[in-house]
């Protein structure tokens, strides 16, 4: 699920604003005839149930067909080829943004969908993608850390454990250059899209500063790592981190740090060469179905934005904070942005950072 975000993040996507879009320019594009009922996705790993797929092809007679991805560089690649056979994608918050500028996706027609009212206001109409004109919100969630219970005394709540030589050997980073930063902006009391050079400096200073004590950078499989008790503090997203927590709740926890951290939400959209129409909307409007969507929360431990979806959630996962935050908890947490040049200048460092030894 969310091991699968990011990697070398806002800077190869924004990089990707100079490139030509493959899509012709002027209107949208017709969609082609009905043709055959399927439909084709391209979204994160473990990201949909298999049993959510098979009761779709059941009740309307869609085949499903689907490829998974890791991080959101390889939607941009694929659609950006003009290749990509692809009906709908996932893409996180900074992704829509840039999918959309550079005219790789569809508007989506929201007459079209009567279960658009069960959508929560307070993930609609967000800075990147405002009036959801390209996006409806899937899944939502944090990047804060996991921690092995019995080896560490107390209840920690901030960013302090894994910027503390004395754990040295024994904390994972996620691999990813933004999330690193946003960590260590967070812990210094800045704005995780800060552009400011004297503090994405003094971010860039503390994390040379912590790479000796960071065992291992890895956004594929942190939360087994801490599992296997092979490091003590893990960074991370919640799904994974909040399961695992859930799971052996005597021996992991899952903190979202008092200073605030990175708020992240992905999101359902239509590529501009889309050509399954009916399929497109039959399936968009059968995930906003409450029961439905409680199905995926339930298969994959995220939160989404459906609200009538959570009387079907298990009470475990919905009463879980490291799931569902309290909205006092998100105060300072924020969504990812794209911040322009300033980008160049934290890749220049995280470049240093990665070659120390």
């Amino acid at each position: 699920m969310r091991t699968f975000r990011l990697a070398a993040a806002v800077l190869a996507a924004a990089a990707a604003l100079a490139l030509p879009s493959c899509a012709p320019s002027g209107d949208e594009p017709p969609y082609p005839g009905p043709g055959e009922k399927k439909l084709n996705l391209y979204i994160w790993s473990e990201y949909l149930p298999q049993s959510v797929i098979d009761e779709f092809t059941k009740r309307t007679g869609i085949q499903v067909r689907y490829d998974l991805y890791d991080s959101n560089e390889p939607v941009l690649a694929k659609l950006q080829s003009g290749v990509a056979d692809y009906d709908l994608v996932v893409p996180s918050d900074y992704m829509v943004r840039i999918l959309s500028q550079v005219k790789l996706l569809r508007p989506i027609e929201k007459s079209r969908l009567k279960n658009l009212g069960n959508l929560d206001p307070r993930f609609l109409n967000q800075e990147f993608d405002p009036g959801n004109t390209y996006s409806l919100p899937y899944v939502w969630g944090t990047t804060g850390y996991g921690y092995a219970k019995e080896r560490v005394s107390g209840s920690p709540d901030s960013w302090a454990p894994l910027f503390d030589a004395a754990n040295a050997g024994q904390i994972l980073m996620l691999d990813d250059m933004r999330e690193c930063f946003a960590a260590a902006l967070k812990h210094l009391g800045h704005s995780l899209n800060s552009t400011e050079p004297a503090v994405l400096k003094q971010a860039a200073d503390l994390l040379k500063k912590q790479k000796p004590w960071v065992k291992t950078y890895n956004s594929g499989d942190y939360e087994n790592i801490l599992a296997a008790g092979d490091v003590i503090y893990s960074h991370g997203y919640n799904g994974q981190l909040a399961r695992l927590a859930m799971r052996e709740p005597s021996r992991f926890a899952y903190v979202l740090p008092k200073e605030g951290a990175t708020l992240w939400m992905d999101s359902v959209c239509i590529p501009r060469r889309a050509r399954n129409v009916d399929s497109i909307y039959a399936f968009l409007d059968y995930v906003m179905e409450p029961e439905v969507n409680a199905q995926i929360v339930n298969g994959i431990s995220y939160a989404s934005a459906n609200i009538p979806a959570r009387k079907f959630i298990r009470p475990e996962i919905l009463d879980d904070p490291g799931i569902y935050p309290p909205p006092e908890a998100l105060t300072e947490c924020e969504f990812v942005k794209d911040i322009g040049e300033a980008t160049e200048v934290m890749d220049e460092y995280w470049t240093e950072i990665k070659s120390l030894r």
